[in-house]
């Protein structure tokens, strides 16, 4: 188990740093009229610390009972998107704020750290 956290951690550093940088330089140069509810960095550190504990789940449920592993992710994906519901709360309470650019500032992340934690997770499953 330590190994294969171990690997997603590095692996999965790299590409949230990078992806936080896209969306930094997005939003300093591309965005600069726009008022955005959250700042980039915000958004990246709660879908990392959540993709983070998600993948950890698996991998120790995993270890205990092989074949409840992907029954956890689906779960964990379900409690996942609650919570980025209850994160965005706030946002959509504001009128202020709500338009198409603060939507997709926090979902493009949302769904590109989404697809690298399947990709690892079904990984982790299907390792024999």
């Amino acid at each position: 188990m330590k190994q294969n956290v171990l690997k997603f951690l590095t692996h999965f550093s790299i590409f949230a740093i990078l992806l936080f940088a896209i969306h930094q330089l997005l939003n300093t140069f591309a965005f600069v009229d726009t008022k955005f509810y959250y700042n980039p960095w915000s958004i990246h550190l709660f879908l990392f610390l959540i993709t983070l504990v998600l993948y950890i789940g698996v991998a120790y449920i995993k270890t205990i009972f092989k074949d409840k592993a992907a029954l956890v992710f689906l779960g964990g994906s379900f409690l996942k998107m609650l919570a980025g519901i209850l994160f965005l709360l706030p946002y959509f309470n504001n009128k202020d704020y709500f338009n198409i650019e603060n939507v997709l500032a926090f979902f493009i992340p949302y769904f590109c750290y989404l697809a690298f934690e399947a990709y690892y997770v079904l990984k982790l499953i299907n390792e024999k």
